[in-house]
């Protein structure tokens, strides 16, 4: 028979044991949410850049078309540097569809705002539990499947392994954990030697 005290140490390890799990799934949600957050930033830039070439060429030479006489030399140089910049939009507008920028990034942004959210709920959820081991548990089951249901989303869209190295970082760091693979607790992004939070 188990006495009652070890049924309360019993109670008292599962309810500890819980609650670092609240606070890993926010470091790890916290780490996702930055690595999508990068993710958006890159595809944001890709994107826009891709309509500044759409929108600038042809804006250019059609005003210096209407501003110049049709045999100018102006016009015609605007016209030569045109084409190689006109080649490199198409072959980046290739790019974008087939690698789906636009579908990228609307996605790294919903991820990164859902994930950063969900690291906080599990931060508060792991500072201030409730004191009813079955209370803690029914709201952590509710955070964790939303967790479980967004790292499935996620993985439609590769995550690289420096990708995941540089999130740990960013993770370990705000946390102040310490890294299982070098034991240091993070205080700067350089990447370092380490195969767990560094080599990116």
């Amino acid at each position: 028979m188990v006495s009652n005290t070890e049924h309360v140490e019993t109670q008292k390890e599962k309810y500890n044991k819980l609650r670092l799990e609240c606070w890993n799934n926010a470091l790890h949600s916290f780490a996702l949410s930055y690595i999508f957050d990068k993710k958006a930033k890159k595809n944001s830039f890709n994107t826009n850049l891709l309509k500044v070439f759409g929108i600038v060429v042809p804006i250019t030479v059609g005003a210096t078309a209407m501003g110049y006489d049709l045999d100018s030399n102006t016009l015609k140089l605007i016209i030569t540097l045109a084409i190689p910049l006109t080649i490199f939009q198409l072959i980046f507008s290739v790019f974008a569809v087939v690698y789906k920028w636009d579908d990228v990034l609307a996605y790294s942004y919903e991820a990164s705002q859902d994930l950063s959210l969900l690291s906080d709920e599990f931060r508060k959820l792991g500072n201030l539990p409730p004191e009813d081991y079955s209370e803690l548990d029914q709201k952590f089951e509710v955070l964790n499947t939303r967790f479980k249901s967004r790292s499935q989303q996620n993985t439609k869209y590769n995550i690289s392994e420096k990708e995941l190295r540089k999130g740990m970082r960013y993770g370990l760091r705000e946390f102040q954990r310490k890294c299982i693979g070098c034991k240091e607790i993070p205080n700067s992004m350089k990447s370092s030697d380490c195969h767990v939070c560094g080599k990116f």
